[in-house]
């Protein structure tokens, strides 16, 4: 990985984690409110070698597979469904990538790898690379997280420009009909929304479309704040949360009015309960373990959480790194 990147992805990561853990120092009564109890937190899935410090993961939903991306070598891992090891799918270095972020399988069983400039996308039978979709500014930009609504629209965070890109079904079509590459488009520009905060945090990280694709959810882990989103009239509006905070907020999952949020730095899980309208959030749990191991993602598989436990920043790893199912919220 060039070195320069390296160390302005690990600078980002390092602010934000700063950011919110002055936050809690400066108002810790937030996270109180909340209930606190120990998590039960088993390792799941082992992940190869001991660089991987993995960043996200998927579900395919047609296979039950799960994708396990890299951000120190732009590796992807799969686990076969019902599979405790994963296996190498593409290998570090794969077109060029030396850090891998978000990923998403799509409803046509591709998988979608970030890395900081720009969005692969590959056949996931023989890993042949389909398209590729690059930022309009991609020495300034930090691809996070990716989330797919129903109509196959792609939406993608700029951690550092506090952006939401927008890929429609019919461009993702139209370039991979060609084995192309397009430029993004920006869906949301959340300047002006967006709390200030120090020049290169992370900002905008996770966000998760609700199931008819009606608004998507997206966190700012600097200043621990949600945003709703309408794909329908690009509207934004900031989300009031009560009961609790979600600095250093990283990867979301929602479930019918429950959104759930992993916080990085103080390793743990919230669960919030959403309005109708989904302009409120109310924190009805939040559950802190040491085992959680600076969580970057969460998915629900088998009907059970699963933790993507990245130890970003560990002073002692625990091998193999690994995926976690935890129970107790």
């Amino acid at each position: 990985m060039p070195l320069s990147r390296t160390r302005r992805w690990i600078s980002a990561r390092a602010l934000a984690c700063a950011c919110a853990l002055i936050g809690v120092v400066l108002s810790p009564a937030t996270e109180a409110d909340a209930r606190t109890e120990a998590l039960t937190v088993a390792r799941a899935i082992s992940l190869p070698g001991n660089q991987a410090y993995p960043e996200s993961m998927a579900v395919d939903p047609g296979t039950g597979d799960v994708y396990v991306t890299s951000f120190t070598t732009g590796a992807v891992y799969r686990a076969r469904a019902g599979q405790t090891r994963a296996e190498v799918f593409l290998p570090a270095g794969t077109d060029g990538r030396t850090q891998a972020m978000g990923t998403e399988v799509d409803r046509h069983g591709r998988l979608w790898v970030d890395d900081a400039s720009g969005v692969t996308v590959y056949d996931t039978v023989h890993g042949t690379r389909l398209a590729r979709f690059v930022s309009p500014t991609p020495g300034a930009s930090l691809l996070d997280d990716i989330d797919m609504t129903p109509d196959g629209t792609a939406y993608l965070t700029d951690s550092l420009l506090q952006l939401v890109y927008r890929l429609p079904a019919a461009t993702i079509e139209d370039t991979i009909a060609v084995a192309g590459t397009t430029t993004l488009s920006v869906g949301f520009d959340l300047n002006g929304f967006v709390a200030a905060h120090p020049q290169g945090a992370i900002t905008l990280n996770g966000i998760e479309s609700d199931a008819d694709g009606t608004y998507l959810i997206t966190a700012d882990m600097a200043s621990g704040e949600l945003f709703r989103l309408e794909p329908a009239t690009g509207g934004i509006r900031k989300i009031t949360v009560s009961g609790g905070t979600l600095l250093s907020a990283d990867g979301l999952l929602w479930e019918k009015n429950q959104l759930w949020a992993v916080q990085f730095a103080s390793d743990a899980i919230i669960r919030l309960t959403l309005s109708a309208d989904r302009t409120t959030a109310t924190v009805t749990s939040r559950l802190g373990d040491a085992a959680l191991q600076h969580p970057t993602a969460l998915v629900r598989l088998g009907g059970s959480l699963h933790v993507l436990r990245s130890q970003f920043g560990s002073a002692t790893l625990d091998l193999p790194f690994s995926v976690a199912r935890v129970s107790g919220i």
